[in-house]
């Protein structure tokens, strides 16, 4: 929708977006439990009208981030994830497994409603936005409901929630990273044992491919925020705004990391071994939780 309002100064009519979508370009690297912990929080936030639209990129730290509805010791190898000094977060949304590391670009865009559509359908339509800047790279970016392709090979994948509005997010590989290129000894969905030990939710490996091999190195990454800025900004109608995570946003973020998504009774809660890793994890942090 678009209003239009005169400048003050000249008296001449401007046409401006009737709603605005804050941008924040948060690429600090942290660790994935306070940036889960802020998914949840913006996405309340903008749900409940204390923030508006939002559009968040981020980073991680090396970590295996497991879907809401997943088992950790069914998708993951634990022991190998632990070597690697690979964190192991649940987030609030659902899918497969995915491996996050610094060379990632995380995106979140959070709005107040959901469509009518199925969750496969809302995803594509909040994906293409993705693949029509990327086309400016020369890429042909095929969309499916789990992510992004070239060919076969994936180079994002994609979950939502739609408890509170709308949580669309992705993650798109810029750069290569080892634990890429090792993924099935942390990853056990490409297992010949893994069709017989899921029960829930599981993952599809697919093999991956990096933005920068892709386009040999003709790549910014804040040319690459901008692009993907301007496409769901003309996809969604609305006025990107240059904004930062609100204090309140942080504060409960930060309690959600710390009681939540740092706990092993949410990130193992269908495991087994819940309760011996819950007692480890006390010991090791001296007993709080």
């Amino acid at each position: 929708m678009i209003c239009v309002r005169k400048d003050a100064d000249s008296g001449d009519e401007l046409s401006v977006s009737a709603a605005e979508l804050r941008i924040i370009e948060d690429l600090d690297l942290r660790e994935p439990a306070i940036n889960i912990g802020l998914e949840e929080a913006i996405a309340e936030a903008v749900y409940d009208g204390r923030s508006p639209p939002t559009i968040r990129f981020w980073r991680n730290t090396r970590s295996a981030i497991i879907g809401r509805s997943q088992e950790a010791e069914v998708e993951l190898d634990l022991g190998n994830c632990d070597r690697a000094g690979i964190t192991v977060v649940r987030r609030p949304t659902g899918g497969g497994a995915v491996l996050h590391h610094p060379d990632n670009l995380n995106y979140s865009l959070y709005l107040p409603k959901s469509s009518s559509s199925s969750v496969e359908e809302e995803s594509i339509e909040m994906s293409k936005p993705v693949a029509s800047g990327l086309s400016g790279l020369g890429l042909d970016v095929e969309v499916r409901a789990n992510g992004l392709f070239l060919g076969e090979k994936k180079i994002g994948g994609t979950a939502q929630s739609r408890r509170k509005g709308l949580l669309h997010h992705g993650t798109l590989l810029v750069s290569k990273d080892s634990i890429m290129e090792e993924m099935n000894s942390f990853l056990k969905a490409g297992r010949p044992e893994y069709s017989r030990t899921v029960s829930r939710v599981g993952s599809k490996p697919d093999g991956v491919s990096n933005l920068t091999d892709l386009v040999k190195g003709r790549l910014l990454l804040p040319n690459l925020v901008g692009t993907l800025v301007n496409e769901w900004s003309r996809v969604l109608d609305m006025r990107p705004v240059r904004g930062t995570i609100s204090k309140e946003e942080w504060k409960i973020g930060s309690y959600l990391a710390k009681t939540k998504y740092r706990s092993p009774d949410w990130n193992f809660r269908f495991s087994q071994g819940r309760n011996d890793r819950e007692s480890s994890a006390k010991i090791e942090s001296g007993g709080a939780g």
